[in-house]
């Protein structure tokens, strides 16, 4: 009689537990495998700081992402059918030796093999791919090459590629005709085509070949010096392209206003003062009518700021890249009706003396640019240095901007104030 009751207790005590539905489920997966900002139509909010800045913030997010995408998919098999969208949705591919592997599931899938009969091949749910080999003994070459080919031609929904590789070994490369091919391929899909480091670089023919098979490409930023013959006129039309980073002495500047229609956005890498009589002057005078942000490097010189005024009256954003604080020239800056500008120092940390002459600058903004609305420090080593190391000059240079509607703005886009008067206090 014990055993029995003993039985009986456990099974009034037993959770009767709904079974949610898969919809839920992929709610749920959605939420757990969220990396934000990598997506279309996300990603778009960054078309002007695509490239290695931005891979650096979201490089460790995709690879902890990854992570947790291949523990969903091995828990059962409910859940391998339902992970497995989310699984192949955005491909890291961090070093080279895991291609082999990769190459074997995408071709066995395309085949129809080891899926669920009628179901989507696996290479068919990647939006986005990261070729970001990282391996530090040695680069495998050609081999690893020819099968990045293989893999791209398995992803025919394809709309992000980013290329960030950064062993040495690779330097000496450039991107072989295979791959390009395989890329030509899959292109009409591409959205965004980001070569955000200078290794594996393509002839600067091959990328016009490449942005020519596309149909809907938004962003094209390639902004390192491309091998290869530039007298020549490109003869695509990218009637899409929003924003276009190339470099200065590419046959995309050569571009008339019928075969970049959509372009709004404009990002200079390097400071254009030796290239300018060359590319700048006539690009801007063919396209500059219809720019409205542009982000460039500043060499500490107001002839570029005349140069945009002069030929991008609808200029609304700017975001600039300094040297180091002290080449910050506020006064040209009242030549252009701006919106927004953008602030990011390529030195992480600099003197309490240099963040208050730039601060006290931007602060006289506010009664002599009534337009601006926005000021934003975009890097986050700069926002920290400010938080960590000038916390107390700082606040105190925020009372320059009481009052005012003109916001200062950390690299989310939240107030300064608002993060320095906690730390003032309790400091």
């Amino acid at each position: 009689m014990i055993p029995n009751s003993v039985s009986a207790l456990k099974a009034r005590r037993r959770a009767n537990i709904p079974e949610l539905p898969p919809e839920l489920w992929e709610i749920i997966f959605d939420h757990a495998t969220y990396v934000p900002d990598i997506f279309i139509p996300e990603i778009y909010e960054h078309s002007g700081t695509l490239g290695f800045l931005f891979n650096r913030d979201h490089h460790p997010l995709i690879r902890r992402s990854l992570v947790t995408r291949r523990y969903l998919v091995r828990v059962c098999k409910k859940w391998w059918h339902l992970a497995t969208p989310f699984l192949y949705r955005s491909i890291f591919i961090g070093r080279g030796r895991c291609l082999s592997s990769l190459v074997s599931a995408l071709a066995f899938s395309a085949r129809g093999k080891g899926v669920v009969l009628g179901e989507r091949p696996l290479g068919s749910f990647t939006e986005r791919l990261d070729i970001a080999m990282r391996d530090q003994s040695q680069a495998h070459g050609d081999t690893d090459l020819e099968l990045l080919a293989e893999v791209i031609r398995c992803l025919p929904n394809l709309a992000i590629v980013s290329v960030d590789v950064t062993p040495t070994e690779y330097i000496s490369l450039a991107m072989p005709d295979i791959v390009m091919d395989a890329l030509v391929y899959i292109a009409p899909k591409l959205k965004i085509i980001d070569w955000a480091s200078g290794r594996l670089l393509p002839p600067l023919h091959r990328i016009h070949d490449l942005v020519t098979a596309t149909r809907q490409l938004r962003i094209l930023h390639c902004p390192y010096f491309l091998p290869g013959r530039t007298t020549a006129k490109a003869i695509c039309t990218l009637s899409s392209c929003t924003t276009l980073g190339v470099p200065l002495n590419a046959i995309f500047y050569r571009m008339a206003l019928t075969q970049l229609p959509a372009l709004r956005e404009l990002s200079y890498q390097f400071p254009f003062l030796v290239a300018e009589p060359l590319f700048i002057i006539p690009f801007l005078e063919t396209h500059g009518s219809n720019l409205s942000s542009v982000h460039l490097s500043w060499p500490g010189c107001s002839d570029q700021m005349n140069v945009l005024a002069t030929h991008c009256p609808h200029l609304r954003r700017l975001t600039i890249n300094l040297d180091h604080w002290e080449s910050f020239d506020a006064e040209s800056f009242k030549l252009i009706p701006i919106e927004f500008l953008g602030l990011r120092c390529r030195r992480n940390q600099s003197s309490t003396k240099a963040y208050k002459l730039v601060i006290s600058a931007l602060a006289r903004f506010k009664d002599e640019m009534p337009a601006l609305r926005t000021i934003r420090f975009t890097s986050l080593l700069n926002v920290n240095d400010l938080l960590k190391n000038h916390c107390k000059a700082l606040a105190h240079a925020l009372e320059l901007f009481k009052g005012s509607k003109l916001r200062l703005e950390d690299h989310e886009g939240r107030l300064l104030s608002e993060r320095v008067v906690p730390l003032y206090v309790t400091s």
